[in-house]
């Protein structure tokens, strides 16, 4: 076959147009997108460059970045010049390398910086208003409860020490302290070492029943408060108490008045979790997203 006879024998083969259209394809997205800085052994240095580097360096993603770069003196410019191009030549020399394939850590680099910028170049959350808190309030309002505490003191008689002679033993000590008005203060004077603490201000019913264990706990929050009597004796896991309950609060929700700090902080940072998610959301969108078959029945978030 001639050489001629052979040509024309290509170009009547259907792959040869889908070859060449891929060629044309190829050459053409490299000449209209030349600027492939990944790629390029070209470092070019302007104002949105280093813009986007002072952003990242900073981790803020306001509009002020202008600003910070005109502020910078002559020195410290040349700095920032110097720093941006030592990061993309190593960059695209590692890059160039295949140091970023399959490679975990580079890729949670990535993902977290592409976090940060979904987080800052969304509108901000404007200002909350009375209504947006109290509507907030009354649906989470069980939230902030606040729950019952007490205040006490004790005088405590070990069972390790005593044996079976504590019980009397506190019997006849709450004589004592019944006859001679023992106040709050002086329960120091009597009893013995407790493991923990001697007084007990505010305490939730959890934090008492560790120190004490959940049967005194639960003994203690059915006492009702009384400065001047000394009441017991109550078994704990150590031992025999006797116990002065000064203060006893019941279970609560507080008024708006009093969480409205939390509540603001605590609304204002769900509308930025939702205004990032919605962020990312939308950067998720632009994507086509194939499950294998294994995974089809699956459902999406």
């Amino acid at each position: 076959m001639t050489l001629s006879g052979w040509a024309r024998a290509v170009l009547r083969e259907p792959i040869t147009y889908f070859l060449v259209f891929g060629l044309a394809l190829y050459l053409s997205y490299g000449w209209l997108n030349p600027d492939d800085t990944t790629n390029s052994r070209v470092i070019s240095v302007d104002r949105d460059s280093l813009m986007r580097f002072i952003q990242f360096r900073t981790q803020s993603f306001t509009d002020n970045a202008g600003e910070k770069l005109d502020s910078l003196s002559s020195d410290a410019l040349a700095d920032i010049i110097a720093q941006y191009i030592q990061e993309e030549a190593l960059y695209r020399q590692a890059m160039a390398y295949g140091m970023a394939k399959d490679d975990y850590v580079i890729k949670r680099r990535m993902v977290q910086k592409m976090e940060f910028l979904a987080e800052g170049t969304t509108p901000g959350v404007t200002s909350l208003t009375t209504s947006e808190l109290e509507a907030y309030y009354e649906e989470h309002r069980e939230d902030y409860k606040v729950p019952a505490a007490v205040t006490f003191t004790h005088v405590f008689f070990s069972a390790d020490r005593h044996g079976n002679a504590v019980d009397k033993l506190a019997q006849e000590t709450l004589g004592i302290l019944t006859e001679n008005h023992v106040r709050f203060d002086q329960a120091p004077n009597y009893g013995e070492r407790f493991p923990y603490q001697l007084n007990y201000v505010e305490r939730t019913q959890e934090e008492v029943a560790s120190h004490f264990g959940e049967e005194m706990a639960q003994v203690i929050f059915r006492l009702q408060p009384d400065r001047a009597r000394w009441q017991g004796p109550v078994r704990s896991e150590f031992g025999m108490h006797l116990v002065l309950l000064t203060r006893a609060e019941a279970a609560r929700i507080p008024l708006l008045q009093e969480v409205r700090d939390q509540l603001a902080n605590e609304l204002q940072r769900r509308r930025e979790v939702e205004r990032k998610q919605k962020a990312i959301d939308e950067l998720i969108g632009g994507f086509e997203v194939r499950l294998s078959p294994e995974f089809e029945g699956v459902s999406e978030r």
